[in-house]
């Protein structure tokens, strides 16, 4: 505003100054024409930052009211109350009692024209299945508040299992021959691998090339390399995972049996 202001010849000639000059250069930070500008500035600020957060209001209020969409169907898992039986009036609960929603994650994956749900629920730090008496009550719940003639089946199985052989080639001077760090103790290839695991997102992807780079992120780390990587789903086959892999319950575990770190230093020669 200052620019165009000072750039007016009309202006400038009321003023007595040349066009286009430095506004700080005529005008103090205290003269009448700074503080309207900053007054008028302040103004188009607070109206830009109203308009934004109306926006960002209607598209989560669009977004809830969104119907028979996946994200829809998260909700309503998520919603489920063990124990609580819904109004068959409004098809919701009279009461909602976060205490009884069992149901932490929740995705839907669409095959076939048909929907499989995935949930999960939480033990601690870990993800777990729903028991037997949870798992039937909200397979019970979702058959009743799902859209009519819509196929659904539910999934809450423990995670898949993942196999893992690693090359790790480290430095001398932070690890020891077993990857144990030489200062302070621990393993630090075997957390960042335990902690990758765990941090992916619900039914998101386990990739390869994402967990070699979360490694050679890791202190003490020269050369990450991933031998072998394999995945199994319940009582299946061990299957080879071709670059990326989504698990079948929707997040994977892996037991320290199943992970196995070869360790060699690295030499600079």
């Amino acid at each position: 505003m200052t620019s165009d202001f000072m750039s007016n010849e009309t202006i400038a000639g009321y003023y007595g100054f040349a066009a286009g000059a430095e506004f700080s250069s005529v005008f103090s930070m205290v003269s009448l024409e700074s503080i309207l500008f900053y007054i008028v500035a302040s103004a188009i600020f607070v109206v830009e930052s109203l308009f934004d957060l109306l926006k960002s209001d209607v598209d989560t209020s669009l977004a809830q009211r969104l119907v028979h969409n996946r994200q829809w169907y998260v909700n309503l898992a998520r919603a489920f109350q063990f124990g609580d039986g819904i109004n068959p009036d409004t098809g919701n609960y009279d009461e909602t009692d976060e205490a009884k929603q069992v149901v932490d994650y929740a995705a839907v994956d669409e095959i076939a024209g048909q929907l499989f749900l995935k949930v999960a629920t939480s033990e601690g730090e870990n993800l777990a299945p729903l028991d037997a008496s949870e798992l039937t009550a909200f397979t019970t719940y979702i058959n009743k508040v799902k859209d009519a003639g819509v196929k659904i089946t539910v999934i809450s199985d423990a995670g898949d299992d993942l196999r893992l052989s690693v090359d790790i080639m480290y430095d001398p001077m932070v690890l020891d021959e077993n990857g144990l760090l030489l200062e302070g103790g621990g393993e630090p290839v075997k957390d960042t691998i335990m902690s990758f695991i765990k941090s992916l997102p619900f039914n998101g992807e386990f990739q390869v090339v994402a967990l070699v780079d979360a490694l050679q992120e890791t202190e003490g780390v020269v050369i990450p390399t991933v031998l072998s990587a394999e995945s199994k789903y319940a009582a299946n086959d061990w299957q080879n995972i071709d670059a990326r892999v989504k698990p079948n319950a929707g997040y994977m575990v892996i037991d320290e049996a199943n992970l196995t770190i070869n360790y060699r230093p690295y030499d600079v020669d």
